[in-house]
C-alpha cells in the first residue's frame, strides 16, 4: 500500500520497520516513538507500519518516523469469533504486504512492537531479514495464546526485548534482554505545571489526583472511582482527573465508568488527550492501580519524572519501579481491587497546603530516564545475521 507518510529512505544508512497494529495512542505506541527519536539520531532511517491513521502522528513525524499503512488486525481475547476467522483470512495478505515493504525499504531489521503482534515474524522469515520481538505483556488472559507466544519468539527472533523482569520470566530466557522504557526528561518534568489546569479550567490551589490509560476493564479506573469519596471525606478540596483512550470493544465498560464519573462532584472525564506531559506535572498525586500485574508502567515512569509521587498496584511492573516497598518517597503499593487502601495511600502523599503551580515546578523529578542504548541492540541484531546482510549491501 502507499505511505501514509511519504520520505525516499537513504540507502546510506540503516533501516529499522517497526510494525504496530494497534494505533490507540498507548504506552507502547509513546515508548515506540521514543526509542525511534532515539534510532533517528544514531543515524537509522526509521519506518512504522501502522493499520491507520495513528492518533500520535504528528509525534511519530517529529520523531523521524516514515509511517506506512498496511491491513493488520488486533489480536484480543475479548473478541468475537468472526473476528478471530477475519484475522486469520487476512493474516496472510498482510504478512506478504509486510514483506515487501521490507524489501523495498531494504530494512535492516523488523522490529515487532507488541508480543501480540502475531505479523512480523512472518513477514521476516519472507523477506530474509533479522527479527527483534518487543515483548510488553503479561499474558494473563489466555495460555493457549503465551504458549504459542513462547513459541514463536523463541524460534523467530533473533532478540526479544523484555520491558521488565516480570514480562521476561514468563519467555524463555535464552535471547532475551531486559530493557526497561525510560521517558525523555525535556517532555515529562516538573516545569511543565500550570499550563493544563488552566487549560482545562481546574484552579491553581485545589488538590487534584489524576490518571491516564486506556480505559480497559483491568486497568483499575472503577476501583479509582469508588474511593474518590472515601478520598474527599479527607480532603474536601480535592479534584480527579481520568484521561485516555477506549479500548476497542470496551465501548460499554468505558460508557458505564463515563456515567458513574459525572455524577461524582469533583471529577473531570477528560477523554483521549495529547497533553499527557502537563497534565502529569499539574498533578498532586498519580494513580495506577490495575487490577491485574502491570506488564511495565510507562504511565509511572512518566509520572514521576514530572515529580508526581505515585500510588501503584502491588504487582508486576510497578513493583520493580518503586523498588518493591510499600512506602517510598515515590510513591505507595496496595493491594488491587481496593478502595480503601487506595483512598488511604492516596491522603497519606497529598500535600498538607494547598496546591500552586510555583510548589509543583519546584518539585525534584523522582525518577530520570537514561541508560537505554536501543541503537546498539539492533546494530547487534543486525550484525548477527552475519552475512546475508552484508551480502544484500555488496549487491546494491
Amino acid at each position: 500500500m502507499r505511505p501514509y507518510l511519504v520520505r525516499h529512505p537513504s540507502r546510506s544508512k540503516p533501516t529499522f520497520l517497526s510494525v504496530q497494529p494497534v494505533v490507540d495512542g498507548g504506552g507502547s505506541e509513546r515508548a515506540l516513538i521514543a526509542m525511534v527519536r532515539e534510532l533517528t539520531g544514531a543515524g537509522w532511517e526509521c519506518h512504522v507500519a501502522v493499520p491507520g491513521p495513528p492518533v500520535l502522528a504528528e509525534p511519530y513525524r517529529q520523531a523521524g518516523a516514515t509511517l506506512h499503512l498496511i491491513e493488520m488486525d488486533r489480536v484480543t481475547s475479548s473478541g468475537q469469533r468472526s473476528r478471530w476467522l477475519r484475522f486469520a483470512a487476512r493474516w496472510p495478505r498482510s504478512v506478504v504486504s509486510l514483506a515487501r515493504l521490507a524489501r523495498k525499504l531494504d530494512a535492516d531489521v523488523i522490529h515487532s512492537n507488541s508480543l501480540h503482534c502475531w505479523y512480523g515474524w512472518a513477514a521476516a522469515v519472507l523477506a530474509g531479514r533479522p527479527h527483534v520481538w518487543h515483548a510488553r505483556e503479561v499474558v494473563f488472559q489466555s495460555p493457549a495464546a503465551l504458549k504459542l507466544e513462547r513459541f514463536l519468539v523463541r524460534h523467530f527472533a533473533r532478540t526479544v526485548i523484555a520491558i521488565s523482569d516480570v514480562v521476561a520470566n514468563q519467555l524463555d530466557q535464552a535471547n532475551v534482554l531486559v530493557v526497561t522504557d525510560e521517558v525523555d526528561p525535556e517532555v515529562f518534568n516538573p516545569e511543565n505545571a500550570g499550563r493544563f489546569r488552566e487549560r482545562v479550567g481546574i484552579a491553581d490551589d485545589a488538590v487534584l489526583v489524576g490518571s491516564v490509560g486506556r480505559l480497559d476493564t483491568w486497568k483499575g479506573f472503577d476501583t479509582l472511582l469508588h474511593a474518590f469519596p472515601i478520598i474527599r471525606q479527607a480532603r474536601p478540596d480535592l479534584e480527579l482527573v481520568i484521561a485516555g483512550p477506549t479500548v476497542p470493544g470496551k465501548e460499554r465498560y468505558a460508557a458505564e465508568l463515563e456515567s458513574t464519573a459525572r455524577s461524582l462532584a469533583g471529577v473531570h472525564w477528560l477523554g483521549p488527550r495529547d497533553d499527557v506531559a502537563e497534565l502529569m506535572a499539574d498533578c498532586d498525586v498519580f494513580v495506577a492501580v490495575s487490577s491485574e500485574p502491570e506488564p511495565y508502567g510507562l504511565v509511572i515512569v512518566e509520572a514521576l519524572a514530572s515529580g508526581a509521587p505515585v500510588v501503584a498496584g502491588d504487582a508486576g511492573g510497578p513493583v520493580e519501579i518503586l523498588g518493591g516497598e510499600a512506602r517510598s518517597a515515590a510513591g505507595r503499593l496496595v493491594r488491587h481491587s481496593d478502595p480503601a487502601a487506595l483512598a488511604a495511600a492516596v491522603v497519606d502523599l497529598l500535600p498538607e497546603a494547598q496546591s500552586s503551580t510555583q510548589a509543583r515546578r519546584q518539585r525534584k523529578a523522582l525518577r530520570s530516564g537514561g541508560g537505554v542504548d536501543f541503537a546498539t541492540v539492533f546494530a547487534q541484531a543486525r550484525s548477527r545475521y552475519g552475512r546475508r546482510v552484508r551480502h544484500r549491501r555488496s549487491r546494491r
